[in-house]
């Protein structure tokens, strides 16, 4: 498939965005610390909950106030509980957290972090759960840094519009409870020079992907069905 007919297809369908899909645990603390990580040594951020995902960032060992966005494989904290030891052995070692750290957001093993207490050290503001009034300059694909700038922003009155990189875009959103739903959106058709075509491909393609999204007041990072991380976007509204 080409990529003109991803993106055509991108912005034909309807984008679903879930805060917290199905497969994280929503419960569980609000911060986490890293634990079990030799003094100097860092705990790795991946781009997917895998030793196989990319590295987007390192949270220094000891490090206490990292935000929590949930946590794949392992158990709940309820099932936890009530699991033995060697249960819980095994949990930790198939558990994976989506953390924020120093203004960035990624997959981390969970067998390495424990509940933790503030303050926040991800200097990216608290949890946010309303998109409404917030404008979002695009960072990077993950880890990769935009060749051209693109930005998206959500109105009070459920209309989403921007700039892909080249086109302007602009649609309908939805807010639920855990999650958005964005488009179709219609768009401009202006032809632009490489970097900046080559961002709008990338950026569409992304939003028509994400299905999962972790976002505080200064960062916001979408992600697939497979939990890969796909682009981190800044606050641009800041006052």
């Amino acid at each position: 498939m080409s990529i003109g007919t991803r993106i055509l297809g991108a912005l034909a369908c309807t984008l679903t965005v879930i805060a917290g899909a199905a497969s994280a645990t929503a419960d569980g603390p609000d911060f986490l610390r890293v634990t079990g990580v030799g003094q100097g040594n860092i705990l790795n951020m991946r781009t997917q909950p895998s030793v196989d995902g990319a590295l987007v960032g390192r949270i220094p060992a000891g490090t206490d106030g990292v935000i929590s966005f949930g946590c794949v494989g392992g158990v709940s904290a309820e099932d936890w509980q009530s699991a033995t030891e060697a249960e819980r052995e095994i949990a930790r070692e198939t558990r994976w957290c989506l953390v924020g750290y120093d203004r960035v957001i990624g997959w981390s093993a969970g067998w390495f972090l424990s509940e933790g207490r503030g303050p926040d050290t991800f200097n990216g503001g608290d949890k946010l759960t309303d998109l409404a009034g917030s404008e979002w300059l695009l960072r990077d694909f993950a880890g990769d840094p935009a060749q051209a700038e693109a930005w998206v922003q959500f109105t009070s009155d459920g209309t989403a519009f921007g700039d892909s990189g080249c086109n302007r875009f602009t649609g309908s959103y939805t807010a639920t409870p855990g999650g958005l739903a964005l488009g179709p959106l219609a768009m401009t058709k202006r032809a632009c020079p490489g970097p900046q075509s080559e961002t709008e491909t990338a950026f569409m393609i992304a939003l028509g992907q994400t299905q999962r999204v972790a976002a505080t007041h200064l960062v916001l990072s979408l992600f697939d069905a497979d939990n890969r991380l796909l682009a981190t976007l800044t606050r641009r509204d800041v006052d």
